[in-house]
């Protein structure tokens, strides 16, 4: 089971639905920041552009080695969106445990097309979302992460 089938009140709203006020944090004037982790140049920048038009401010990584050079020089990063499997030294799952150690704050989300072994291989504050995935779904993990 994943954690989606444990979200109490899934309407199953588009991303697009979602207001700013849902998606910000507690600063007022500025959205959360969500690094988008992903191999696949289109994937990528469909996510990105998904994530953008729910309220938050996007950046993107090609990888997981990518990604942490982009952590390291953008503090504001309070969520991470990664693919599981990426041509890296790192995968997906190992960059979201190595966060967990280094960015405790940090929320983490994984995708993948393949099944999860289960809750207990996601680092703390973790979530998955299965490929393919609804715009609602990344919306309600991403909102997870916030509060």
């Amino acid at each position: 089971m994943t954690w989606l089938n444990a979200l109490p009140g899934d309407t199953g709203t588009m991303c697009a639905d979602l207001s700013f006020a849902t998606a910000r944090s507690s600063d007022i004037h500025t959205a959360p920041t969500v690094l988008v982790v992903e191999d696949q140049v289109l994937l990528r920048l469909y996510v990105s552009d998904m994530i953008e038009q729910a309220g938050y401010t996007v950046l993107s990584a090609e990888n997981a080695d990518e990604a942490l050079t982009v952590i390291s020089s953008n503090p504001q990063i309070r969520i991470v969106f990664s693919d599981l499997e990426m041509p890296s030294e790192m995968t997906g799952l190992e960059l979201g445990h190595h966060l967990s150690r280094t960015r405790p704050e940090m929320g983490f989300v994984l995708t993948s097309g393949r099944q999860m072994p289960g809750s207990a291989a996601l680092p703390p504050r973790g979530l998955f979302v299965p490929k393919p995935f609804l715009e609602s779904d990344v919306c309600a993990a991403l909102q997870r992460c916030v509060h």
